[in-house]
């Protein structure tokens, strides 16, 4: 049986497995645009991505409805032209991608 002083610490694990969670599925569907984006554009990927900035940011839909999500930028690089590198970045908002963007390169 659970008693009270163990209580707090369950929650905390909770709230911080809840947290965990979160960050390692934005990171994997950022991961996943930024492969994609280099896939279509004929260059490779540099299995590495990094998180840049990371701030609360007021998001205003369509329909007009606002919400509050969590903005993640991450940046990655990749390979074109042998071994020229060049730089992207993924935005988003909470676990949705907004933006994912390729630094020019030449053809």
């Amino acid at each position: 049986m659970l008693t009270l002083d163990v209580l707090p610490w369950l929650l905390a694990a909770v709230v911080i497995s809840l947290v965990w969670w979160d960050v390692l599925g934005a990171k994997i569907k950022a991961r996943r645009a930024a492969r994609r984006a280099c896939d279509d554009a004929d260059v490779r990927f540099i299995d590495e991505l990094a998180l840049r900035r990371l701030r609360p940011a007021r998001v205003r839909y369509p329909n007009g409805h606002r919400a509050w999500h969590i903005r993640r930028l991450y940046r990655f690089e990749f390979y074109w032209g042998g071994d020229m590198r060049s730089r992207g970045q993924v935005v988003m908002h909470g676990q949705q991608v907004v933006s994912v963007q390729l630094d020019p390169y030449p053809l």
